[in-house]
């Protein structure tokens, strides 16, 4: 009775499947995607939806290639509908990425039967992937920040702000100004890539004492920039 589950309603296409391996192979995907998404949660923002996604993506590509089972024109009807699909948007960031190439390996390898290939190469990558995560996370901080200069109309304040940032940032881009009260007041928005010999206090100091009546803000919404 089990093995019908594994038969197709066309009598002259019959799919060759060991319930057990497939319980081992559905079994052991899920784990490497629980792991998989645990390790993605880490000193990153995300969604509830896009984790338990990550957490079933592997289980699903496993059934896929076990319903593929070598047949090489359904691998093409697969690999077509695959292409048609937007998993995610093209601004997606590096490391969503790097999961989800990550959890299609997991359900290729297990579907595949290569269990104990999933698993050591699952393990492996996320090994490597903490071990730089961590690395980078001690010896250089995120030093992009969003600026805010609120200063009174002066001759000349942009320069001298520009000059005041070339000392203390390695990359300096212009985004807005504003102007309130008449034109006497001005905002002036930057993003910037703070030098690692400065820190935002001292950044937020050298603006306040070379610039009368100045107020600065600095925050970490700046936007990252994306390789990917």
């Amino acid at each position: 009775m089990l093995d019908q589950l594994f038969n197709s309603i066309y009598s002259s296409t019959e799919v060759k499947i060991n319930p057990l391996a497939l319980i081992f192979s559905l079994a052991t995907s899920v784990v490497l995607g629980i792991i998989l998404a645990k390790v993605y949660k880490r000193q990153t923002i995300y969604t509830k939806e896009f984790v338990v996604t990550l957490s079933l993506l592997p289980a699903i590509i496993s059934i896929i290639i076990f319903l593929v089972n070598g047949n090489l024109g359904t691998s093409v009807a697969v690999a077509g509908t695959f292409s048609l699909i937007r998993f995610r948007s093209a601004t997606s960031g590096s490391r969503e990425l790097i999961a989800i190439f990550l959890a299609m390996i997991i359900g290729l390898a297990a579907g595949s039967g290569y269990l104990l290939l999933a698993i050591l190469s699952t393990l492996s990558l996320l090994g490597v992937w903490l071990v730089l995560e961590n690395k980078q996370s001690k010896s250089d901080h995120q030093r992009r920040r969003h600026l805010t200069i609120t200063v009174s109309k002066q001759d000349a304040v942009a320069e001298q702000i520009s000059q005041l940032l070339d000392q203390s940032c390695s990359e300096i881009d212009f985004i807005s100004v504003t102007t309130a009260q008449a034109g006497e007041q001005l905002t002036l928005n930057y993003e910037v890539n703070m030098k690692s010999s400065i820190d935002d206090f001292a950044l937020a100091n050298l603006l306040i004492n070379k610039i009368e009546n100045c107020d600065v803000a600095l925050t970490k919404k700046a936007k990252k920039r994306k390789n990917l």
